[in-house]
């Protein structure tokens, strides 16, 4: 009985040390900002936000603004929102932007930036 109080004791403190070393620091956690680049652009803006949690959840949301010209007024369509839990592959992490498509995010140690390349999108870190 009191092997296995001693044994119940150990995995109750090693257990949570474990779960925190796992969850680590990240260069990937935080919010990033960034302006979709095309060659024909359909809108004058595309913003895409990306937050990663470093616990696993992350936000997903696309901007799309229009500012006219001449007569026409500034217009914006609804944000496309997306709320799911990030993978690690390989060098970088998949960012679902909805049930089925996920977005390939990569990070520049050098420029402190996030790339993606469809869309194309660098992003900046928000503080």
């Amino acid at each position: 009985m009191k092997k296995l109080i001693t044994v119940i004791l150990i995995l109750a403190l090693i257990l949570p040390a474990a779960a925190l070393a796992a969850d680590g620091d990240s260069p990937f956690f935080g919010k990033w900002v960034g302006e979709e680049h095309h060659a024909i652009k359909h809108y004058d803006t595309t913003l895409h936000y990306i937050w990663i949690h470093q616990n696993g959840p992350c936000s997903y949301i696309v901007f799309k603004f229009f500012h006219g010209g001449g007569m026409m007024s500034p217009k914006s369509e609804d944000p496309e929102m997306y709320a799911g839990s990030w993978k690690i592959v390989d060098d970088h992490l998949s960012i679902p932007t909805s049930p089925i498509t996920f977005v390939e995010v990569y990070y520049d140690a050098e420029t402190d930036t996030l790339r993606t390349e469809d869309p194309s999108v660098t992003y900046v870190r928000i503080p």
